[in-house]
């Protein structure tokens, strides 16, 4: 039996079989409905938003002064070293000491005690691609501390910058943190889908698995590919039907 041969019988199979691979997909959903409802933690999320900008002390334009091709191409330049510098910039804001900083001055202005692996637990930095725009998002489950450590970075963040690398790229806030109102998404969808999924492959695994330890010849076209040998004849199943008469009426037994 060769392996096109295999694989059309497990299709056939499956297909022949497609309710028990719905049923077990159905439990699957299920389970993924209640794991995520009785096991998933809310979350909430604030969002601040920066804008990278390169500072050049030796050329600066009033705000009456028209820009000139020269200075442009300047501004442009400078532009391009601030992209070029965020993965740098992102990276110090990973590090332990910017997070101890960060969770110093927040407890300082509200009398709290968290700590360095707790902000940088909760935060995430995105660095929006060919714009010298970055955002951080913190995560955590209280929508207070989550709004609070966000509005931190508001000031963090741009104090941080300008003491590094001489003070040549600093950051304005462009988008202020604000409280949440709602919890983050639960992924109902993607965890029931992923249920459904599972399900269906379990029950498929389950009716292969069977299918294969089943030894019993079910077809003479089985028979001739097992054994190489010529079938000669099959006997076909008969029902018998007596009819009897009684009252007028047909019996069958």
């Amino acid at each position: 039996m060769n392996i096109d041969t295999n694989i059309e019988r497990i299709l056939r199979l499956l297909l022949k079989k497609w309710k028990v691979l719905v049923i077990f997909g159905i439990i699957g959903v299920m389970l993924g409905y209640v794991y995520t409802s009785s096991f998933t933690t809310l979350t909430y999320s604030s969002t601040v938003e920066f804008l990278a900008y390169a500072v050049d002390t030796n050329q600066e334009l009033s705000g009456t002064q028209q820009l000139t091709p020269q200075h442009q191409i300047s501004n442009t330049s400078k532009m391009n070293y601030a992209m070029n510098m965020m993965p740098t910039y992102i990276e110090l804001f990973k590090t332990n000491e910017f997070n101890m900083k960060v969770a110093d001055e927040l407890n300082d202005r509200l009398g709290t005690a968290y700590t360095a692996s707790q902000i940088k637990g909760a935060i995430s930095i995105v660095s929006i691609e060919d714009t010298a725009l970055f955002k951080f998002t913190v995560t955590t489950t209280d929508p207070e501390m989550s709004y609070q450590i966000a509005h931190q970075l508001e000031s963090s963040v741009p104090e941080a910058m300008s003491k590094t690398n001489s003070g040549l790229v600093n950051a304005s806030v462009e988008d202020m943190a604000l409280k949440p109102t709602s919890y983050e998404n639960l992924g109902y969808f993607k965890k029931c889908t992923i249920g459904f999924i599972g399900g269906a492959i379990i029950a498929a695994a389950i009716l292969i698995l069977k299918d294969m330890l089943d030894v019993r010849i079910k077809s003479s076209e089985e028979l001739s590919e097992r054994y190489d040998i010529p079938v000669l004849g099959t006997i076909p199943d008969f029902e018998i039907k007596t009819i009897t008469q009684k009252n007028g009426k047909k019996e069958d037994n």
